[in-house]
């Protein structure tokens, strides 16, 4: 498994950092953390938090409360990273290929370990692999029209009951993600999303139970919604799999899942050239270091001078340019930090071989993502 490393640097100050990097403070984390277990505690559902946003192993270990239990994962890879940190219940939320059953079918046999599927050709591929047993869920759309089946069809209803009684695969739950909550701009729009979310997976389970089809986990996600679940409560949903909320970012802000103060990560680079004849400076940090998503809104929100914004990166450069009017060249020199808040963590996350850890202004340690398919 991999764990926090410190190294002769323990205790730096953040300012002698080499950038682009990507820092993540932790107590605002563990602040992210356990208000989401609360949060799932007090809507009586149990949380199997989504790992992809940070892939770390003592970041998934803050989610759960400390349980080496019950995650979500978007990769094979990690799933074996996270099995090999010794986690032993892991869901693979993404429907399955069958070049993939193979090395499921291997961290099968090791832990237990749920596959996801929406059509009958992926069943079709996993009743035709010699792996004698599989645990699947059924992922399902409410409304986000990516992956799932129709919760009313009765398509969606013969697929379960061939998965009950196929005689080598069982019906772990039903899930489904309510993506298009991202769409939604303040607590009232993400509340709605909320409840169309419960309300199609809930629907599902139920009709499936009229079916003679045995519905064990009924499952909700997303951040937003998780964030602000519905606010007549949850009934007949038993877990929730947010992910993005254990470190939030700028796009959480603009959607109103979470205030600035509670984003936990920034992307510290430095300026490397200054240019007030053209009313900009350049920065070390490019796409590859912060993800082109968010460009409409300057891709993040640069949180130490909140008077400048990113107007374009390149591979391993920006410009920077005042939100408005002249750029006050005096105010910055070659080499000085500027701290982005990313517009999405999980992109920005996934473009950094380290994670950086702040605890009370200083770095302290860092963490060692998986990386892979």
């Amino acid at each position: 498994a991999t764990v926090s490393v410190l190294y002769w640097w323990s205790k730096m100050d953040p300012s002698s950092l080499r950038t682009p990097c990507y820092v993540l403070d932790l107590d605002i984390a563990k602040g992210n953390a356990e208000a989401m277990l609360t949060r799932c505690k007090e809507a009586g559902c149990t949380l199997r938090p989504h790992v992809k946003t940070h892939k770390t192993i003592e970041g998934a270990l803050l989610q759960t409360g400390g349980r080496k239990s019950g995650i979500v994962v978007s990769t094979l890879r990690e799933a074996q990273f996270f099995m090999e940190g010794g986690f032993d219940d892991i869901l693979y939320a993404v429907p399955i290929t069958p070049d993939k059953l193979d090395q499921a079918a291997e961290i099968s046999k090791r832990i237990a370990f749920h596959v996801m599927v929406d059509n009958p050709a992926q069943l079709d591929a996993i009743l035709a692999h010699p792996h004698p047993s599989w645990s699947l869920f059924i992922m399902v759309d409410c409304g986000y029209h990516r992956d799932g089946v129709d919760p009313y069809s009765e398509e969606a209803v013969e697929l379960a009951k061939r998965i009950t009684t196929s005689g080598k695969t069982a019906l772990k739950g039903v899930y489904t993600h309510g993506g298009n909550s991202y769409d939604a701009r303040g607590t009232e729009q993400i509340h709605a999303y909320a409840v169309a979310e419960r309300d199609a997976v809930v629907a599902f389970a139920n009709k499936l139970r009229e079916a003679g089809v045995e519905v064990g986990t009924v499952g909700v996600g997303s951040t937003p919604t998780c964030s602000h679940p519905p606010s007549d409560g949850l009934h007949g949903v038993t877990e929730m799999h947010p992910g993005n909320y254990f470190t939030y970012d700028s796009m959480q802000c603009d959607i109103g899942s979470c205030s600035l103060a509670d984003v936990a990560v920034r992307v510290l680079t430095r300026v490397v050239g200054i240019y007030p004849e053209r009313n900009m400076l350049i920065i070390d940090m490019g796409w590859t270091a912060c993800s082109v998503q968010g460009a409409a809104t300057g891709y993040g929100r640069i949180t130490s001078h909140p008077e400048l914004t990113v107007k374009v990166l390149k591979q391993e450069a920006g410009e920077v340019v005042p939100k408005s009017g002249t750029l006050d060249a005096s105010k910055y020199k070659v080499g000085m930090i500027l701290e982005v808040a990313p517009y999405h963590s999980c992109a920005a996350g996934a473009l950094h071989p380290t994670v950086r850890i702040k605890e009370k202004g200083l770095i302290t340690g860092e963490w060692v993502p998986c990386r892979g398919w």
